[in-house]
């Protein structure tokens, strides 16, 4: 019996893992050698969330969560909204790893990233070395200077032309020393993918190590 390598995947606020597990649907498809493993936030939410009323709809009867604590921030101590679902993550990825890598969709980005960033640190060491960070439509806040990083592990970032936060997507790839960048034309979504960008995407999970800086344009964003 074949054993998958497992992906472990973060859903988008005020949705859950059967969410993200249908928007998956085609990853699943096209690379059958993955298992992309969805996990609900530890935060539950009301029914009183801003949604987009075809998402309202599929989840009209299930429940939502959010990765974030924003009612525990406290001293301007950043670590007190990510803490919950950081110490989640962290206990499922040593006791059921080792993992291939991990994926954030919108604000479970904010939870990979925050992975990659006490990596980077030495703050966090799961016992292996994930081989993969991917982020869909990443929703990284900005990083102050004092909190920049710069993580080694192999990154792979899908971002929007048209989403709403492209500028927080491509202001995250500068963080990561081996990048592959794969744009579309499409919103704040896991976007469906053409047949050349599954083509790119099986080439990155076949050999994740491999320069991947020096295969796409890496725009240099202006300061405001």
């Amino acid at each position: 019996m074949e054993v998958k390598q497992k992906v472990l995947c973060f859903h988008g606020f005020g949705t859950n893992s059967e969410m993200l597990s249908y928007q998956l649907r085609q990853f699943k498809k096209e690379f059958k050698d993955i298992d992309f493993i969805t996990l609900n936030g530890p935060i539950p939410l009301n029914r009183n969330v801003i949604m987009d009323e075809s998402i309202a709809k599929i989840l009209e009867n299930q429940n939502i969560y959010s990765w974030l604590n924003f009612l525990q921030f406290k001293n301007n101590d950043i670590d007190s909204i990510f803490s919950p679902a950081l110490e989640e993550v962290v206990k499922i990825l040593k006791e059921q790893g080792p993992f291939f890598g991990v994926m954030g969709f919108s604000q479970g980005s904010a939870i990979a990233v925050r992975l990659a960033a006490k990596i980077a640190a030495q703050e966090i060491d799961l016992g292996y070395d994930l081989k993969c960070f991917i982020f869909v439509s990443a929703q990284a806040n900005h990083i102050p200077e004092s909190q920049q990083f710069l993580c080694r592990i192999p990154s792979l970032h899908l971002i929007g032309f048209n989403d709403f936060v492209v500028d927080r997507s491509m202001g995250l790839v500068v963080q990561f020393l081996n990048p592959y960048v794969i744009y579309h034309n499409q919103g704040h979504k896991v976007p469906t993918l053409t047949y050349e960008q599954v083509k790119d995407l099986k080439r990155f999970f076949e050999n994740p190590f491999q320069d991947w800086s020096k295969t796409v344009y890496v725009p240099k964003l202006a300061k405001l």
